[in-house]
């Protein structure tokens, strides 16, 4: 037998399975249409009485098949449900969590300069776990140890933007920058992140001519040292841009 004799008779055999189930599905359906017109006879109505209240109860049936329906698709599809955010379905799983924040005030027993400050400032009412992440850990950990500074988030110029970044709807009284444009990327070189307050930087009033490099007066142990959020300067030729008259955040 050649391939496409065998391809012929597998079609025919396919083809006379098909008419086997069709007609058995034809007998099938056949006989639950008698079997339905005969119902329908025992319980046809015979007076218009009986016609109105047989279309009522069918109308009343079908009513209230909707409202249980809709009522179960509301309760399945429960956004508190679905969320897992409900006390109800989940109080284990939300008293099983390990707290990471500390108490809100807890860091200002150590720090209260610096909560001082915020509490007066711009940033007033955000909290130092906003910028610092959870610090509940660093608070109950002892005095000099490592796990004081261990998981302690120094806040990043990704943190500072997350409020700062020029955007549209925020508010006029929030203070916004666009980061690519601003004066210098590295927020801390400039602000006191709490006070928020960005000062211009002093003008170099003296001769540069025959003076040490600038860092001998005003490195970290000069006379007059810079602050502690100024960036490490090895080349006198980084300092002009900033310290020239006419320079400075407060001018760009």
């Amino acid at each position: 037998m050649s391939r496409l004799d065998a391809i012929r008779r597998a079609a025919l055999e396919l083809l006379s399975s098909a008419r086997r189930i069709a007609g058995r599905l034809w007998c099938a359906a056949a006989r639950l249409w008698e079997a339905a017109a005969r119902f329908w006879d025992t319980v046809r109505p015979t007076t218009r009485r009986g016609a109105a209240l047989g279309l009522a109860t069918i109308v009343g049936g079908a009513s209230l098949l909707a409202v249980v329906f809709f009522v179960g698709a509301t309760v399945a599809w429960s956004p508190y449900l679905e969320s897992s955010v409900h006390p109800d379905t989940n109080a284990r799983t939300w008293a099983a969590l390990e707290p990471t924040y500390a108490r809100d005030g807890t860091c200002a027993t150590c720090h209260a300069i610096e909560a001082g400050k915020a509490a007066t400032a711009s940033h007033a009412g955000i909290t130092c776990q906003s910028c610092h992440g959870a610090l509940l850990d660093h608070s109950l950990a002892s005095p000099g140890t490592a796990e004081v500074t261990a998981g302690l988030a120094v806040p990043t110029n990704e943190v500072c933007v997350r409020c700062h970044a020029s955007a549209a709807g925020r508010p006029e009284s929030l203070r916004q920058v666009e980061p690519a444009r601003h004066y210098i990327s590295e927020c801390l070189q400039c602000h006191d992140p709490h006070t928020g307050i960005s000062r211009r930087p002093p003008v170099v009033l003296h001769t540069l001519e025959n003076l040490p490099p600038c860092t001998t007066c005003h490195g970290p142990e000069g006379f007059k040292a810079r602050n502690q959020r100024h960036p490490a300067i090895e080349n006198d030729a980084l300092c002009l841009p900033c310290h020239a008259a006419g320079r400075g955040p407060e001018d760009r």
